[in-house]
């Protein structure tokens, strides 16, 4: 299985790559108030969506922090939550302490299985192999219950999600015609797609809207309560919230880790001001970072992270615009 360290940049992507996603937990809320419990625990307005279709959200605590990030997807049956392995230990006890009062199971997916397929070729591939609409929805429920999710700018790829039968022969004829990549690439793809997922190191430190969540649809504010409902509204309608998401990029020796801190150079001293949420390093050296900063940055400022020698980074821009308060 090849890695990030073997492609210089993501120029160099083959034309079809296939990329299971194993650091990542494909979670499922099923019973008949799986909907309205739901709603009152994330940040999105899941009334709106039909199976089908699927949105980033937040689960907070009650002061508003974030436990974690998820993609959040409609079936007929049951809603899948898709996020890091590393933060589902803490966050779902949290979850779960809620859902004794509702008619909801909520559990570690076992009949799905979830995948990215990713190059140039992979809407052929889908068009040839699934479904030719599905290459272009943003994301499209087959007749045979999969999923296909068209993922954000900039590079073209898909999270695939399957029951394990169909999953499994897919995949088996994917190994005869794609790369095969670990998820490292998938979350170079997020961090180039400036959309931050948490891990545990992360948890339970940042309101959604320092995670661009309101940028990305992932935050509704006209829905009704849910926890941590009001730290959220008053970020938006009182101007509270100073940080925001951004992109670093530069050459280090070593890859930054999750919650190690960002420094800028101020007056010849360095000046901790944000925290990194993910990164990656690419074969020729080069780093890329997600990183909460101040929402005022210079973007002709010089960064670095504090724990990782010659880290030099600099701004680079979003592929979408960070929404107004």
């Amino acid at each position: 299985m090849l890695t990030l360290s073997q492609l210089e940049n993501i120029s160099q992507l083959p034309d079809l790559v296939l990329c299971p996603l194993n650091s990542w937990d494909l979670i499922s809320v099923t019973g008949e108030d799986c909907i309205a419990f739901l709603q009152g625990q994330l940040t999105c307005d899941l009334e709106k969506l039909v199976p089908g279709q699927q949105t980033l959200a937040a689960h907070c605590n009650p002061q508003g922090k974030i436990w974690s990030i998820a993609r959040v997807i409609v079936l007929e049956d049951r809603i899948l939550l898709t996020q890091p392995s590393s933060v589902s230990r803490i966050q779902l006890p949290e979850l779960k302490k809620y859902a004794a009062f509702s008619k909801v199971s909520i559990q570690i997916e076992t009949e799905y299985q979830a995948f990215g397929l990713a190059g140039c070729k992979s809407a052929e591939y889908i068009a040839d192999k699934k479904d030719i609409i599905a290459n272009h929805d943003t994301s499209n429920l087959l007749v045979d219950g999969s999923i296909i999710i068209k993922q954000p700018y900039p590079s073209l790829r898909y999270l695939m999600i399957m029951k394990n039968d169909i999953a499994e022969t897919c995949i088996a004829d994917l190994k005869n015609k794609a790369e095969l990549f670990d998820d490292s690439l998938w979350n170079a793809m997020n961090i180039a797609s400036g959309v931050g997922f948490i891990e545990a190191e992360t948890s339970a430190q940042f309101i959604p809207q320092m995670l661009n969540l309101q940028a990305l649809d992932g935050i509704s504010f006209t829905k009704g309560c849910y926890i941590g409902q009001e730290t959220v509204a008053r970020a938006k309608y009182r101007g509270v919230n100073k940080r925001a998401l951004f992109i670093l990029t530069g050459r280090s020796v070593g890859c930054p880790k999750v919650g190690q801190t960002v420094e800028v150079l101020m007056n010849n001293n360095w000046k901790r001001v944000g925290t990194v949420i993910s990164a990656c390093q690419y074969g020729d050296g080069h780093i890329e970072v997600l990183a909460v900063l101040p929402k005022e940055i210079n973007t002709e400022d010089i960064f670095q992270i504090k724990e990782v020698e010659n880290s030099t980074l600099y701004y680079a821009p979003l592929p979408y615009q960070i929404a107004a308060e």
